[in-house]
């Protein structure tokens, strides 16, 4: 097994994780040829590098064409120059919302910096028990209730009577859900796919380093549905249950393997942690602990990357024109030296490869990486929450704790949340939750069409009764002012809304395979250019893609490049 595939091993036998763990600890060797080294962008990726060269003894520099770190860690919060919610106490993620226990890098940092955590629930719970283990970790974990529900062809089931607590019981989803299954294959979406799945995993099981690069070679080339429709005999009915309910409806073109490697992380026995207070705190605190307030330009776009003699030099836009005191008041640091006007022996570069497509680069980089940065697919995602005066989901009849709500609808996921679960105020709800196309639907709106779509959908999703529809409307921020939206002017309060295609800074929430893209691109998207000067990190680089712990392994990766060639790729495992 090649070392560019050693992402795909469970962490805890993956030596090259488990070293990286140790570097977490205790650092990357100091150097005694020091250089001076470029990072273009400041999210988890090339702050990660940022801080290992520079305790190294490098002197880096990094290069952002935002006003914030952390790239597609994003939490909604009022400030004193922006109000999102009525309520200040109250927020909501943008960006990335939940870690897996499995990842154990970015949890490492967590812990360095002192952050608190909270069980993130992917299934709702007990509402008294989940409060009294938030109090007391000693208590007993809170049992699943799956109250959350299914809305789906106009039929609203509980998820806990599709899921029954006996698993010998025999659920009739044409009954509860309407989809017009053969009687074969009357059955959950789940125990479909799982019948499909579950030989694969025992293979990987059986030897990973050995049969994962098989399973590679036999599925590589196949999408979703190829892989649906040539290894089941299942109806397209049965097809279309499963991509409403697994949420791989709008991934069906996308790489088999990808979905893959997503189902194995992104399941029921998953264990989930949050980041109490907001996702936010974490690269903030980073940025904050390896003080590389020192080491940052912010508000400058890379335009231009060139190699001019063994020197690495950039062009930027500045994108907005401000005044020193702005960034002294916000604690960056002035652009005193144009960053033109400096070189660098090497450059990492994090933004992604759908940004790094805007840039002219000089000399080109090698055909098989024009082709990776060209190809490499970048997904759509769309999030829209909702703030509400009280938390009404947690309350009779619905006592929806955590986890999420799936529907047929323009909203496809709702998330309820974990966090804050014993207070009586305001509660923010993450409406909706859309990829791909789903989330293009969204991106063609203006955001306050966003919140009145999303609104009205979550109270039908809900209820039928009309009264108790208006309730949940009325109860939202922001209510009042959709009825007369119209005439209204300025920015809605009690709602927020991101969509990360249309973001001028992420350019897509994240990296996602076409089938044939691992094996075709994957080795040149890590790949060095300009005889090993030019690196490439970020998520994309990594094979957890759209996860922080991608971003921080590949953090690594690429400081260990740059130090004097540590963490040869070309080794096998």
């Amino acid at each position: 097994m090649e070392n560019y595939l050693h992402g795909l091993l469970d962490e805890e036998n993956d030596p090259i994780i488990q070293q990286y763990l140790k570097y977490i600890d205790e650092g990357i060797p100091r150097t005694d040829k020091p250089k001076d080294v470029l990072i273009i962008g400041a999210g988890m990726a090339g702050m990660v590098a940022a801080a290992m060269l520079k305790e190294a003894g490098h002197k880096v520099t990094i290069v952002e064409s935002n006003t914030r770190v952390g790239g597609r860690i994003k939490t909604f919060r009022n400030s004193k120059d922006k109000k999102y919610f009525a309520d200040d106490t109250v927020y909501g993620e943008a960006g990335a919302m939940r870690i897996p226990t499995i990842h154990q890098m970015v949890l490492k940092y967590i812990d360095k910096l002192g952050l608190k955590t909270e069980p993130f629930y992917y299934l709702s719970v007990d509402k008294a028990q989940a409060i009294a283990y938030q109090a007391d970790p000693d208590e007993s974990k809170p049992e699943v209730t799956r109250n959350s529900l299914f809305y789906i062809n106009r039929k609203r089931v509980v998820q806990n009577v599709y899921f029954p607590k006996d698993a010998s019981e025999i659920v009739d989803v044409n009954q509860l859900l309407d989809f017009h299954l053969d009687s074969s294959e009357n059955m959950r979406a789940d125990q479909l796919m799982a019948s499909l799945i579950n030989p694969l995993k025992d293979f990987i099981a059986e030897d990973p380093k050995k049969n994962w690069p098989l399973l590679i070679d036999r599925y590589g080339e196949y999408s979703m549905r190829r892989f649906l429709k040539e290894n089941s005999k299942y109806s397209e009915n049965a097809i279309e249950m499963i991509g409403v309910i697994q949420n791989l409806e709008s991934r069906m073109a996308y790489d088999f393997i990808q979905s893959f490697i997503e189902q194995n992380i992104i399941k029921d026995s998953t264990r989930f942690m949050e980041i109490v207070g907001g996702c936010d705190k974490l690269p903030n605190a980073f940025f904050k602990a390896h003080r590389l307030e020192e080491n940052t330009y912010f508000d400058c776009r890379m335009t231009k990357m060139m190699l001019v003699g063994d020197k690495v030099k950039i062009e930027v836009d500045i994108e907005v024109q401000r005044n020193s005191q702005f960034y002294e008041d916000a604690g960056f640091k002035v652009l005193d030296t144009p960053v033109s006007d400096m070189e660098f022996d090497e450059v990492i570069v994090s933004i992604p490869f759908s940004a790094l497509r805007h840039v002219y680069v000089t000399p080109q980089f090698e055909q098989q990486k024009r082709k990776a940065i060209r190809e490499l697919h970048y997904d759509s995602a769309t999030k829209i929450l909702l703030e509400f005066r009280e938390k009404w989901w947690q309350e009779a009849p619905y006592n929806i704790v955590g986890g999420g709500t799936i529907t047929d609808f323009s909203n496809r996921f709702t998330y309820y949340p974990s966090n804050d679960l014993g207070s009586n105020g305001h509660g923010v709800v993450l409406a909706s939750y859309c990829w791909s196309d789903e989330a293009s639907r969204w991106d063609s709106m203006d955001d306050d069409d966003r919140y009145f779509y999303a609104l009205k959908n979550l109270a039908i999703i809900h209820s039928d009764d009309v009264k108790e529809q208006q309730r949940i409307i009325d109860l939202a921020v922001i209510s009042s002012s959709i009825k007369d939206r119209k005439g209204k002017t300025g920015k809605l309060i009690g709602a927020a809304t991101q969509s990360w295609m249309r973001d001028p800074y992420a350019f897509g929430e994240a990296a996602i395979f076409n089938p044939g893209q691992l094996q075709l691109l994957q080795r040149h998207i890590i790949s060095t250019e300009w005889n090993g000067k030019a690196h490439f990190a970020g998520e994309h680089t990594s094979l957890k893609h759209a996860w922080i712990e991608g971003a921080i392994e590949s953090g690594i990766r690429t400081a260990l490049e740059v130090n004097e060639n540590i963490g040869n790729l070309n080794n096998p495992i």
